[in-house]
């Protein structure tokens, strides 16, 4: 005899993480040409470094990992090669979670039975490139106060920079008066690291119709929804990104969120029949 109630769970859980020990001919970097879309970040990977890390023009620092200033101008100096953002105990960028689980429940109340299917994820990086470019454009929220003086915090690339006291940058700069503080800026700005979710990815209500119903061996009616709940960190619009088609090899564009749209909610409802 059937119990009257009744709740199965499966889990699966998951995690991984690679680093790259050495390149072919001893290349200083490899990437997929295909993940550098938008700005100056790309899929890159070097020695000791995660395959799923992320390169770029980044902001060059001193030995104590403080930003270079350019005297000139106030403001940071980008690199002109790609570099990885590790810095002294700050490691690099890394688009591989910590662990996904993936809980699936299925619970059954006399002829009724509800499923549904709970995604965890904890920790990777994902790059907005959407805010970057909303940012550098004008576009943002973030540059209202752009009438607002600052200084940057950071040591004047004078000579000094990597010495016991180096000069600390003291120059006040407004960014309506020089746009270079936001075209120029670096994307490492919109990269969020430690990205966490709990979405709820399907859920399903069945009721089991009486045997026989119109000639059926079996019957059921259903409504079903898929991706109704999401709680996550991210500020962007949602942080399941791939800034490129699954045909893209390698670590491909996951973990890049450029026009991306988030995952829709969706609803349907149906009956099932075996005859």
């Amino acid at each position: 005899m059937k119990p009257t109630f009744s709740w199965d769970v499966v889990a699966n859980w998951t995690s991984a993480g690679q680093i790259v020990t050495g390149l072919p001919r001893n290349i200083p970097e490899s990437y997929v040409s295909d993940t550098w879309l938008y700005g100056n970040v790309r899929n890159g990977t070097m020695p000791g470094l995660s395959t799923m890390s992320l390169t770029g023009l980044f902001y060059l620092r001193n030995k104590d990992c403080k930003l270079l200033i350019d005297p000139t101008s106030g403001l940071p100096i980008r690199a002109s090669s790609f570099i990885d953002a590790a810095c002294g105990t700050t490691p690099g960028y890394d688009r591989q979670p910590d662990f996904t689980i993936g809980l699936t429940n299925t619970l059954r109340y006399k002829r009724f039975t509800l499923d549904f299917l709970v995604d965890i994820r904890k920790g990777g990086d994902v790059f907005d490139a959407t805010d970057h470019f909303l940012t550098t454009h004008g576009l943002s929220m973030q540059t209202l106060d752009r009438n607002q003086p600052r200084i940057i915090d950071g040591v004047l690339r004078d000579g000094k920079e990597n010495s016991a006291n180096p000069t600390v940058n003291t120059i006040v700069m407004v960014p309506s008066a020089n746009p270079s503080y936001y075209t120029n800026m670096s994307e490492e700005l919109f990269i969020e690291r430690d990205i966490n979710w709990v979405r709820l990815r399907d859920v399903q209500l069945s009721y089991e119709l009486p045997n026989g119903f119109l000639g059926s061996r079996s019957a059921s009616v259903f409504v079903k929804g898929t991706d109704l709940f999401l709680l996550t960190n991210y500020t962007g619009l949602d942080p399941i990104v791939n800034g490129n088609t699954a045909a893209v090899g390698g670590s491909g564009g996951v973990g890049i969120d450029f026009g991306n749209f988030p995952m829709p909610r969706g609803f349907n409802f149906g009956i099932r029949m075996g005859f």
